[in-house]
């Protein structure tokens, strides 16, 4: 009998709503043989800053300091403590494989406890480095046997992490082939970006929409901290606002329902969202601004156009003609590349896998 590779997953910290993306993954995960633990840390108890000693030296960092930073060192330290008390339950546990997701965003005490748990221990970071995380990665960084990055431009400017690449991927779906049929036309989820004209993805949308006269869903989601007020929402009827999130059974089935999917990407990293992966497995065109895809095997200009949102008046004829394309499947050698299994191969270095590239 062969024994089951363990595997303990440790997702970022903060997250704020249930059936995120480490669902399908452990699911997944699971379904291809491997035994799964997930570290359950979404809901900590909210931060309200009542700490007497906290709230003085937070006075006396912003009246005589000018720094109004002490405050969100105060939360860190707060969630830290709760995470630290979370793995300190498995202490006695024993796994093959830890991965950590996000691991900039835990303090170095945590992932050393966390290192402690397994044979081999990878960090991925799939939504770039922010400059305020990076000296607790430099410290945490002895205890990983690999660290990964989807961004390569965090690789070539942070040589000192030793950082190794690698993309998002996506999971299988025993439903997969129900969804030849598309009811949309062109289908959105996201934030709103930012309450500047410049930032604010539903204005780019509402431009982007005129290329469309099928059926559309674009929903953008407002924060606490990018509310608008009803004078400010475009009284656009294709566009709809809305306050909580999707989960992501909910976006997966629009994607799977749709024809064209929009990807807008972040300001402050070049790395592939999941979107990309998912269009992919499910044959689903895609309109981004990211440029960097054409760096991968997988794209194909029939599949995946490449704007500048900021100037979509000038692609009105390429919209129309992409529009009109039917989607080109990948190779079946390129396609299988991308998936969960040989991700998770690919990062422990599991027996034959094939190596994901940046070839830019």
């Amino acid at each position: 009998m062969i024994l089951k590779k363990k595997i303990i997953i440790i997702y970022q910290p903060w997250r704020k709503f249930s059936e995120g993306l480490h669902k399908p993954l452990c699911d997944n995960l699971k379904k291809l043989g491997y035994y799964v633990e997930y570290l359950d840390i979404e809901n900590p108890p909210k931060f309200e800053n009542k700490n007497l000693k906290d709230k003085l030296i937070n006075i006396y960092f912003r009246r005589f300091k000018k720094d109004t930073s002490y405050i969100y060192t105060a939360e860190k330290n707060h969630y830290n403590k709760f995470n630290l008390k979370k793995i300190s339950e498995l202490k006695n546990k024993k796994y093959d494989y830890v991965l950590i997701i996000k691991p900039d965003e835990f303090s170095p005490e945590f992932i050393k406890k966390a290192a402690q748990l397994g044979e081999a221990m990878v960090g991925y970071i799939w939504d770039g480095i922010r400059p305020f995380f990076l000296e607790s990665l430099h410290k945490s960084r002895i205890y990983f046997d690999y660290l990964f990055s989807f961004d390569n431009n965090d690789i070539l400017k942070y040589p000192e992490l030793n950082l190794s690449f690698i993309t998002n991927y996506y999971v299988y779906d025993e439903n997969r082939e129900k969804y030849n049929d598309k009811e949309l036309d062109l289908y959105y989820i996201g934030a709103l970006g930012g309450k500047l004209p410049e930032q604010r993805r539903d204005i780019l949308l509402a431009k982007l929409l005129k290329n469309f006269t099928g059926k559309t869903e674009v929903k953008i989601h407002l924060e606490k901290n990018f509310l608008l007020n009803e004078d400010e929402k475009l009284k656009n009827p294709k566009i709809e606002y809305i306050y909580n999130y999707v989960t992501y059974h909910e976006a997966m089935e629009k994607t799977k329902s749709s024809k064209i999917v929009i990807d807008i990407r972040k300001k402050h990293h070049i790395g592939l969202s999941f979107r990309f992966f998912e269009c992919m497995y499910y044959e689903v065109k895609l309109i981004t601004d990211n440029e960097t895809v054409k760096n991968y095997d997988f794209y194909r200009p029939e599949n995946i156009l490449v704007v500048d949102f900021d100037k979509i008046e000038d692609y009105e004829q390429e919209i129309k003609n992409f529009i009109a394309l039917p989607y080109q499947k990948i190779p079946q050698e390129i396609f299988e590349k991308y998936s969960i299994k040989n991700w998770i191969k690919c990062i422990f270095r599991i027996g034959d896998f094939q190596k994901i590239e940046y070839l830019g």
